[in-house]
């Protein structure tokens, strides 16, 4: 009988074991001390940026450092990238990006990056040092492509 009751003593003892274990790892509020990104929104993006700027076409490649850009929200999901008007450059096509949210360059970051597949080209917005990356496809024959790379004012 000693032995069944000491049986019985170590399974419930293993079972809250177990139980407890599991309880507390599983916790929804563990952060383990690092603050979370805020996920879903694209306002982070949104601003005013310098940078190297170059553009090309069939026979030449331009090149304009302190390049001014701005990106705007065009929406939920959508983000437009226009060269500052008036400049020897402001002739590139502004393209107007899908985007998502993600911590794709880096832990507890907030980046936001064009959808794969996107016809526009590339958008890549970098959450912790604010800098955006842009590289454009022509969609059209008068579309003129660029790349862009800079820091948000």
């Amino acid at each position: 009988m000693k032995k069944v009751n000491t049986k019985f003593a170590l399974l419930a003892l293993a079972s809250v074991l177990i139980l407890g274990t599991l309880t507390i790892s599983c916790s929804k509020d563990d952060d383990n001390g690092h603050e979370q990104p805020a996920q879903g929104t694209i306002d982070p993006a949104v601003g005013t940026y310098k940078g190297k700027l170059s553009a090309s076409n069939t026979y030449n490649r331009y090149e304009w450092f302190d390049a001014i850009v701005i990106v705007t929200k065009e929406g939920g999901n959508k983000l437009k990238i226009t060269a500052k008007s008036g400049e020897e450059y402001s002739y590139v096509t502004p393209k107007t990006f899908t985007v998502e949210t993600c911590a794709c360059f880096g832990e507890n970051t907030q980046d936001i990056v064009s959808l794969t597949g996107s016809l526009e080209g590339i958008f890549h917005y970098y959450g912790s040092n604010k800098n955006i990356s842009v590289s454009t496809d022509e969609q059209s024959a008068t579309d003129v492509r660029f790349r862009f790379e800079g820091v948000k004012q």
